[in-house]
């Protein structure tokens, strides 16, 4: 994911150590300290169902199962191989 900041601003900030690396050579010394024991962290939507219907949610989404989603033995094997 591409860090908007600092496309916009060209301002480095405490992500892009995570996003571009500790060798990035215009990261400030102070915003190093970061990249040595966060990770960055991972969003994988599995499945297209849900039984919430927050007002903010994107997805048109309902408590029942969606034609072409993994099963959950299928998601489990796909998290095996990564």
């Amino acid at each position: 994911m591409l860090s908007v900041t600092r496309l916009l601003t060209g301002t480095a900030t405490p992500g892009d150590a995570l996003r571009y690396g500790r060798l990035t050579g215009d990261m400030p010394a102070h915003l190093l300290h970061f990249s040595a024991d966060k990770k960055p962290i991972v969003v994988w939507n599995l499945t297209r169902r849900c039984n919430r219907f927050c007002m903010h949610c994107y997805s048109d989404s309902h408590d029942e199962a969606y034609a072409g989603e993994l099963t959950t033995g299928e998601g489990k094997a796909l998290l095996d191989d990564l």
